[in-house]
């Protein structure tokens, strides 16, 4: 009966000690994954069209518009 009970016993101890090594670094894979995906898209957003950047510089802004405006100016150099 003994020998019965410790087997019983043991895969219950061996789930828990091996479950955490099993999870664990799957979390942390997923962790690093979710990282590093976010960080390629946070660089993706900071990159400036600069043909459309230039051209929204030639049409100015509206306090731009608006001095050039009161100077009788025909183009703003930005």
């Amino acid at each position: 009966m003994l020998n019965l009970s410790l087997e019983i016993a043991m895969p219950f101890e061996f789930y828990i000690l091996v479950i955490p090594f099993c999870v664990i670094p799957v979390f942390l894979v997923s962790l690093d994954y979710l990282n590093k995906s976010t960080e390629l898209k946070r660089k993706n957003y900071n990159v400036i069209d600069f043909d459309k950047f230039l051209k929204r510089k030639e049409e100015g802004d509206a306090v731009d518009s608006d001095i050039a405006e009161l100077l009788d100016i025909d183009k703003i150099a930005a």
